[in-house]
């Protein structure tokens, strides 16, 4: 017996919970909801919950005030809560290959952002205040470029050609200007 009235098999399997990187623990489980102990990590910095079957993100995830690091990539979104602005230490978020209709205005608000990585959705158009995530630096093309993942998207005529004609800072006077459909 180990103290606390815990045998060493036991005590081994929760020391290897709790030091396991929960990011790798949570990706590729075909999870269509997450475990209500999630909502308890309100100090985690990274949180992987990729190649799933999520649907939806509990308003929980917006309590996770820590997170630095959020990948969505090939899950069942079809949008993002607005609660999502809530998440104001976010430096990176990957939501590829999901089906995201549009963007909510609440994304906007997470200004740390440096990678934002939206490819292979649904998206046709973008909020206006988009143009408010200035360290969002640049187009990005490789899955790893930090900067603004939007072109594998169908994008309506004047988001997409403003991305064309002169890329992120472009696409960021477009919206500064008043453009951009909501």
């Amino acid at each position: 017996m180990i103290s606390h009235g815990l045998k060493k098999p036991e005590l081994a399997k929760r020391l290897f919970f709790i030091c396991s990187p929960l990011p790798s623990i949570l990706a590729n489980n075909q999870l269509s909801s997450l475990p209500d102990s999630l909502c308890s990590l309100t100090r985690l910095k990274k949180l992987n919950l990729s190649h799933n079957n999520i649907s939806y993100l509990p308003a929980c995830v917006g309590s996770m005030k820590a997170l630095v690091f959020l990948h969505l990539s090939c899950n069942r979104l079809e949008n993002l809560p607005e609660n999502i602005r809530s998440l104001v230490e976010l430096k990176i978020l990957i939501v590829e290959g999901n089906s995201l209709h549009s963007l909510p205005k609440a994304l906007c608000y997470l200004t740390r952002l440096e990678l934002l990585n939206l490819d292979f959705n649904d998206i046709k158009d973008v909020p206006q205040e988009l143009f408010r995530l200035s360290r969002l630096q640049r187009l990005a093309v490789h899955p790893l470029d930090k900067g603004l993942h939007l072109v594998h998207n169908p994008l309506q005529k004047p988001v997409r050609e403003a991305l064309e004609g002169g890329g992120l800072s472009s696409l960021f006077s477009y919206l500064r200007a008043g453009g951009g459909a909501y």
